[in-house]
């Protein structure tokens, strides 16, 4: 009875509003419904430490300016990291942007998205499946769609590091790197010039994982690369798997992270067995280390 009522009062709360209320500033002083949604949730808060019922729901939502970034504005809006990622469906600290408008919820807890198949949300589901949730309705531009709401609860530690860092998992068991990210000398011709990605020792066929949710844009064989795969991720995102002995997916296959789409090789320009891997934001490589977890072993 409890959780209906919970439920009647956020579906009441949410039928005021074809279009969530925006709030302009970050001070109390200066814009009223961020005083009004700081009153929200502080009585959230308290309600929760007294053992009665929580007040009713209420969504708000705010444009991000230059400098604001997630943990921010978790903070200026008093409620957890967590709470402001799962409501606006992020996954990762690379989803937040200042270009696109938030949700601002009044209670902290986790927002699952019913739609979202990531393999994340796949994950984070069975993490949670005994806990209880209330199914809410969100209005999203004139969309409606469905979420399970855990009042008052956090992410796992393993699901929560994803906003530290823009994390991708490791393309392999194991990693142990024989050639860093960054100027060298070509192992093989000798020119100096930029190793625009990492080499991590692999024994021949040794499996190769997709670091991330994504799609594969290419496959196929170079002359310095051998035989490689592309796949094109979220916000930007591309990996690059290099020097393959076999490839087992093909272009235009959608692939979960963790999902084997190779076999560790020798072909092209290579010295030996190994995985050359490259993570490209917009293009542009970047250091793969700075972006992976720790390894899947």
């Amino acid at each position: 009875m409890k959780h209906f009522l919970n439920l009647l009062l956020i579906m009441v709360s949410f039928s005021l509003y074809a279009q969530y209320p925006l709030i302009h500033e970050t001070s109390s002083y200066k814009d009223k419904l961020f005083k009004q949604q700081q009153k929200e949730t502080e009585s959230w808060y308290f309600n929760e430490a007294r053992g009665t019922p929580p007040p009713p729901l209420s969504i708000y939502r705010y444009k991000p300016r230059d400098g604001d970034t997630l943990i921010m504005l978790s903070a200026a809006f008093n409620l957890p990291v967590d709470t402001v990622a799962t409501i606006n469906g992020f996954e990762n600290n690379a989803d937040f942007s200042i270009e696109n408008e938030i949700l601002i919820p009044s209670a902290p807890g986790l927002y699952l998205y019913t739609e979202s198949q990531s393999s994340w949300m796949l994950s984070l589901r069975e993490a949670l499946e005994d806990k209880q949730s209330l199914t809410i309705i969100l209005n999203i531009k004139n969309e409606k769609h469905e979420v399970q709401y855990y009042q008052g609860l956090a992410l796992p530690s393993r699901h929560k590091a994803r906003f530290v860092l823009p994390l991708f998992l490791s393309p392999l068991n194991k990693r142990i790197i024989t050639s860093p990210y960054g100027y060298r000398n070509h192992p093989v011709t000798g020119e100096w010039g930029l190793h625009r990605g990492t080499d991590y020792r692999a024994s021949l066929d040794s499996p190769i994982f997709s670091c991330a949710d994504g799609t594969v844009i290419s496959t196929g064989e170079f002359e310095d690369y051998g035989k490689f795969i592309i796949i094109k991720h979220k916000n930007g995102y591309t990996s690059l798997y290099g020097h393959l002995n076999k490839i087992l997916v093909i272009k235009n296959q959608r692939v979960l992270e963790g999902f084997q789409i190779a076999e560790s090789g020798n072909t092209g320009v290579s010295t030996g067995p190994h995985l050359h891997f490259e993570i490209r934001k917009n293009i542009k490589t970047v250091d793969p280390e700075n972006l992976l977890l720790n390894d899947r072993e």
